[in-house]
């Protein structure tokens, strides 16, 4: 005894509460296993913190345990073989998200936000914004249908990176998206920015179009699909329709791309017979606490500034969403695509 106290210091007893340590396993039963715990103590693991691979030990073999309590009123310690092993994953957690590496993740639920997908016995969730384009949930519109076509998943084994953890509190949020694709990015490579393509729409979302260019499923944004404003998408497409678009980008397994590229711009051609000093009608479309912006023409808006309007005035009580009113060209910014206006005449 004297040697080991000489040995172990101060630390006779060489393990504290919420330390990871070696235990030698004595007994097995149904509900508990006994271990010998640094030769010093006797452990339990109480049937609750048992894990899915308790009833394969044996006496004899070595497990690694977390130690709840270093002991209890029958003089055991206490310990966790759940705890350990989820100590272990954040462990690997946390060296996966260092290096960058991707992780599979089984998808177990889904909500109208994303799905909720296990690591181990840790859960996560992936927004739907972090989706890949394979799994984003195309509903055309309907957003009641966005569970059900996600809902699609559960059981599947998906690849994702980890976008934030925080221990504490067990919150983890993955990205599919950037786990990317291995055969999406060799298929990505086949194609450079500038190059036209031809393709059919697949999906119609909010944001944009999804157009599939030969085995690899792009996207139009919005802002890229015309030079007019489209409110809405699916007024002017359908799930079939062959497209024609140029390549903007090439990032990883992801292809943008632009359609109005291949347009004319008509706010070029029509800007020309516009001259600061002109006297224009325009109907406002969109009023804002920083101003109104004003429809000119079908291809040419302008923006009635804040500072344009008597002082101390509100936008909304100068001008009125639906009128048109005249107004006066003070500058224009052919590279910003921009025009301000004033009012010519003070509305009545």
């Amino acid at each position: 005894m004297d040697a080991l106290v000489e040995l172990l210091g101060d630390k006779l007893v060489p393990f504290t509460e919420g330390e990871v340590i070696d235990v030698t396993v004595v007994l097995t039963t149904k509900d508990h296993i006994l271990v010998d715990v640094a030769g010093l103590a006797t452990g339990i693991i109480p049937e609750k913190e048992l894990s899915a691979d308790a009833a394969r030990f044996k006496a004899g073999d070595v497990i690694r345990a977390y130690v709840l309590s270093t002991e209890n009123d029958n003089g055991y310690v206490i310990l966790s073989l759940k705890k350990a092993e989820k100590e272990k994953l954040w462990s690997m957690l946390e060296t996966r998200n260092s290096s960058g590496e991707a992780i599979s993740v089984k998808v177990i639920q889904a909500n109208k936000g994303g799905l909720v997908a296990q690591y181990g016995d840790m859960q996560g969730f992936i927004p739907v914004s972090q989706l890949s384009a394979k799994h984003y949930p195309r509903v055309n519109g309907d957003r009641s249908q966005i569970q059900t076509k996600l809902a699609e998943l559960i059981g599947q084994t998906v690849d994702v990176k980890i976008m934030s953890y925080d221990k504490p509190t067990n919150k983890i949020v993955f990205s599919e998206k950037a786990a990317g694709d291995a055969d999406l990015e060799e298929k990505a490579q086949e194609f450079e920015v500038g190059q036209q393509v031809k393709g059919k729409v697949t999906g119609i979302v909010d944001f944009g179009l999804f157009v599939d260019i030969g085995g690899l499923e792009a996207l139009v944004h919005i802002s890229q699909v015309s030079w007019q404003r489209i409110n809405n998408l699916r007024d002017h497409f359908t799930a079939g329709q062959e497209v024609e678009a140029e390549v903007v980008s090439v990032e990883g397994g992801r292809v943008s791309l632009s359609m109005k590229k291949l347009q004319p711009d008509p706010w070029q051609s029509e800007i020309k017979s516009l001259n600061v000093g002109d006297k224009v009608d325009g109907q406002i479309t969109r009023v804002t606490p920083y101003g109104a912006f004003v429809r000119l023409s079908d291809n040419l808006e302008g923006l009635f500034h804040v500072s344009q309007m008597p002082e101390g005035e509100k936008p909304e009580s100068v001008i009125k969403d639906g009128q048109t009113y005249p107004f006066e060209v003070i500058s224009i910014e052919p590279e910003l695509r921009k025009i301000s206006l004033k009012l010519a005449l003070s509305p009545n």
